[in-house]
């Protein structure tokens, strides 16, 4: 059982005061060259990228219409978009991936982005247009409505200037909020100023990048810079938030529970000196155990002992969570015990003065809303945990964010919504009814809105002098309307003891001045370590942090990733040269923007290269970054001598807070849960072999589950489902029951491309996107064993499809689009009457995507489509072991793996493990034989 006996952590060398300089501003520097390139990304895309290609690839909407303009909770206008049909013969949207809670920006649909400054028309194009491009957060979308929800707009913002300069030089605006514009068809004035939106008739909505998160990393990090007393230098690009809430964080401290000056020598917590390496980690001795019997009485031993192991942490533990090993569900737990218990407030003489009496207050975090959203389900979804929270007597549980973002089964837990709903809230709704109005009388229906309608009136649009005051009392409306929400926001969270937000709006006004006894981060090996700081300074005094993650599954996307900036290539030196060549290759394809398709290919790149770290940055990278000796096991095992470890700046972003913690301590500062609830023992094997140190176990309910257990498997007519469990039978059964598959194309010859030079008779090839690879004969055997399983009666709803490659998702998705699987044969029915047909599976409702957007979830079938076959044995990124760690663990019954075992083994390591480990373990389809077939 793991203990926390000072032993067990590494000892560290207390940084001095130009170390912490050095680290802080190493932080600063690297923030400021990933903003950089993510400002570059977009600038290209929005500047190289045709409108139409854009609208083809997903990330623009053409020739839209504003059907109306409403007011939203929180003040914000409510910007509704649809397809006119006076434009167009479909009011429904093409395909494309607007999502709740994605930057946006209305542009003018008459101005073209394409930058081509020797080209009259673009001038004249760019001439037509005086307004400023909108942004907002996608609230709602629909078939053929969408929803932009637009804040406060705040003059001279440094916000997504990356974004908006390269719409803005097309358009012709200078960008100066002060002159006063003319509208070219009315001749009205579009002064943008504060809250004045001037929509043209017709627009576009576009896909932009946000950058509040890099503008509250670096104001956080200045924050620590001062309470540490060290001088650093801050890049100053970003001066306001998003254009999400009117977030900034330097608010007053609000009134109640006020931040507490620090109360040590050099202005920091002793939570912040802890995690750089200041002070030692302490724990409670004997380990505080729970206060109340467990709300979810099917816990296993590891995960209330990882429950007790955080609450008998007094400054920061980790939590490692494994793949399906219920981390979510003891972090849920812990919420429970720390509120029913009311542990972890301060003592009466600790000098937090009358706060003894207070509820423990708990800022529980996420890397994502999706990781927040899942906390919060399980917190609110369970009666007990309701029931439990009603007896504290508090207001119990309060969602910051924006509501677009949240889930719409949680919305009743948002801020926004407490808000509307309270009896403090309705002191705003007379306020909101005047706003509405308001904006109606300033944006009638238009004509081409309101086309074939006779039973609207068409109604002028106000001009000059009424306009402009109009406008005037829109924005003392919103003043007045932001001002009576603030009163309601505090009274609100002076009542909640438990608070959930991403780690990025942690720092937003609702929670300026506000401290935390707990704060809790969960999926923190996603999070960069900046905006881990954001909660972790709203910390009070005494308090603690608790990060739970898995630093072996997949890290921060980082864009600005150089594949030099890794050190696991100087540690291998089989195959360097090969390796070398082929990740030269790729970060030529990723970086160059001499032209439109490198602009693009860089921009859409996400999902490749430029989102694959340039190593492995797991436990031994950063390992060996403090220069700390491997350590196994967790804190139950002493195997390894006590080192000294020391704080260094980082070398990349990718080293995130847990695995510098884990570094820095050692792994006597985690607890390991080690039951898993997912995948059958065969799936479970390798990983946990190769990156868990054989630690696992996977619990009785899922070890041998196959996809024979399904309701809905239909064996053959030959065999009953008991037959057969001998593994006799024809191949063609065996492979679509095996629990792990290998479809092995080693010496086929089935050689990847790049959609770059493909010709266009096979997969993709748009502009955006280009560079990426794919394997058509791979896709091939990917619908193939797709037919096998729908054929035993396997629905598509249980499959996904995996490719770390961006290319081969979409070949296999326009497979997909026109391929039918025939059903199994009809079944007779117990009673003798007439066969049971099966449906026909539309392949379009096959899931497929990427493995980073995989994590976190899990399927019953997972086929993952490796592509990498050429004769240079040339893996790129595909030897990332996180990336792969997280696409064979997302299944439950059967893990089908297609590659080329020669390639993919080629540069030995890792990947020569998982292809002998295949080779010995799987059932290995033979493809010479099916190809010949």
């Amino acid at each position: 059982m793991p203990t926390s006996s000072a032993h067990q952590l590494h000892g560290v060398a207390p940084p001095s005061q130009d170390l912490l300089r050095q680290w802080l501003q190493r932080h600063l520097d690297l923030l400021q060259t990933e903003r950089d390139e993510e400002q570059r990304q977009s600038k290209l895309l929005l500047s190289k990228t045709p409108p139409k290609v854009l609208e083809h690839n997903g990330l623009a909407l053409l020739g839209l219409g504003v059907a109306g303009i409403r007011i939203g909770l929180g003040a914000k206008m409510l910007i509704e978009l649809e397809r006119p049909s006076a434009y167009h013969t479909s009011t429904a949207f093409p395909a494309h991936s607007f999502r709740p809670g994605d930057l946006a920006e209305i542009q003018d649909h008459s101005v073209s982005t394409v930058a081509e400054p020797s080209s009259k028309s673009s001038t004249k194009s760019a001439a037509k247009s005086k307004t400023q491009p909108i942004q907002g957060v996608v609230y709602r979308v629909s078939d053929s409505r969408i929803v932009l929800a637009v804040g406060n707009r705040k003059r001279g913002s440094g916000k997504a200037k990356a974004v908006s300069q390269s719409a803005a030089a097309a358009s012709g605006a200078n960008g100066d909020a002060k002159s006063d514009k003319r509208d070219a068809r009315s001749g009205d004035s579009t002064k943008v100023s504060g809250d004045e939106l001037e929509i043209p008739e017709r627009v576009r909505l576009v896909k932009v990048a946000n950058e509040a998160t890099y503008d509250r990393m670096e104001r956080t990090l200045t924050r620590l810079a001062k309470a540490l007393g060290v001088n650093v230098k801050a890049s100053g690009s970003g001066d306001n938030d998003s254009s999400d809430d009117d977030d900034d964080d330097d608010e007053p401290a609000a009134d109640g529970n006020t931040v507490s000056a620090p109360r040590t020598a050099s202005g920091a917590t002793a939570l912040i000196r802890t995690l750089l390496g200041l002070e030692r980690p302490a724990f409670a001795e004997p380990p505080v155990d729970l206060p109340l019997p467990p709300f979810n009485d099917r816990l296993n031993a590891s995960q209330l002992q990882a429950i007790r192991f955080a609450l008998s942490a007094k400054q920061v533990a980790l939590i490692h969570g494994p793949p399906g090993t219920g981390k979510t569900t003891a972090i849920v737990e812990l919420i429970m015990q720390l509120v029913a218990g009311n542990l972890g407030v301060p003592a009466a003489n600790d000098g937090a003065g009358a706060r003894d009496t207070r509820g423990v207050r708990i800022l529980v975090c996420g890397a994502s809303n999706l990781a927040v959203d899942n906390l919060l389900e399980r917190i609110v979804g369970r009666p007990e945990h309701r029931e439990a929270l009603k007896k504290r007597g508090a207001g119990g549980l309060t969602r910051l964010g924006h509501p677009a973002r949240v889930l719409a089964s949680l919305h009743a837990s948002t801020l926004d919504a407490q808000s509307s709903t309270s009896s403090e809230g309705q002191l705003v709704s007379d306020v909101a009814t005047e706003l509405s109005s308001a904006l109606a009388a300033l944006r009638p229906p238009s004509a081409a809105n309101t086309a074939g309608n006779k039973s609207v009136r068409s109604q002028p649009r106000l001009k000059g002098n009424e306009r402009r005051q109009r406008w005037e009392e829109v924005r003392q409306l919103r003043k007045e309307y932001r001002q009576r929400e603030r009163g309601v926001t505090r009274a609100i969270l002076d009542r909640a003891q438990i608070v959930v937000a991403t780690c990025h709006g942690a720092g937003g006004k609702q929670l300026a001045g506000r401290e935390f006894d707990v704060v809790i981060i969960d999926e923190a090996c996603q999070a960069l370590e900046a905006v881990c700081w954001v909660p972790i300074l709203k910390v009070r005094e005494g308090g603690k942090v608790i990060l739970a993650g898995d630093h072996l599954q997949l890290p921060p996307t980082v864009k600005s990733l150089k594949k030099g900036d890794g050190h696991r290539s100087a540690r291998k030196e089989k195959g360097k040269g090969a390796k070398k060549q082929d990740k030269q290759t790729e970060s030529k394809d990723k970086t160059k923007d001499g032209s439109a398709t490198g602009g693009e290919s860089d921009a859409k790149a996400k999902d490749d290269e430029a989102q694959q770290s340039s190593g492995d940055d797991d436990e031994e990278d950063v390992i060996t970054t403090f220069e700390v000796a491997p350590h196994s096991g967790d804190g139950d095992k002493t195997t390894a001598p006590q080192r000294t470890t020391q704080l260094r700046p980082p070398r990349t972003l990718e080293t995130t807070l847990f695995s510098r913690l884990l570094g820095m301590y050692g792994p006597g500062l985690k607890t390991l849960l080690s039951i898993q609830y997912r995948m059958n023992s065969d799936i479970m094997a390798f990983p946990n072999l190769a990156l868990y140190e054989s630690r696992l176990e996977a619990h009785d309910s899922c070890r041998s589950i196959s996809v024979r257990d399904l309701d809905n498997f239909v064996a053959p007519p030959s065999r009953s489902r008991q037959d057969g469990e001998d593994g006799q039978g024809d191949d063609e059964e065996e492979v679509e029951t095996a629990k792990v598959v290998f479809y092995d194309t080693a010496g086929c010859e089935m050689y990847e491309t790049s959609s770059s030079d493909q010709s266009g008779d096979r997969g993709p090839s748009t502009a955006v996107g280009e560079g990426s690879k794919s394997n058509y004969n791979e896709a091939d055997l990917v619908l193939r064993h797709i037919s096998l399983l729908v054929a035993r009666g396997i629905r598509a709803e249980q499959i996904t499809v995996l490719s770390p490659y961006s290319a081969q998702v979409s070949l296999i998705s326009s497979l997909l689009r026109t391929a039918t699987f025939p059903p199994p044969p009809p079944l007779p029915t117990d009673g003798g009457g007439s066969a049971v047909t099966a449906a026909a599976v539309n392949g379009e409702a096959i899931e497929v995507g990427t493995i980073d957007g995989m994590q976190g979830r899990e399927k019953d079938v997972v086929i993952i489509s490796l592509v990498r076959s050429n004769e240079n044995g040339q893996v790129g990124f595909l030897d990332e072991k996180r990336r792969l760690n997280v696409a064979m663990t997302r299944a439950k019954r059967q893990l089908v793996v297609v590659g080329d075992s020669e390639t993919v083994a080629g540069q030995g390591g890792y990947l020569k493990q998982w292809m002998d480990w295949l080779d010995e373990n799987a059932l290995v389809e033979s493809v010479v034989t099916l190809s010949m077939d």
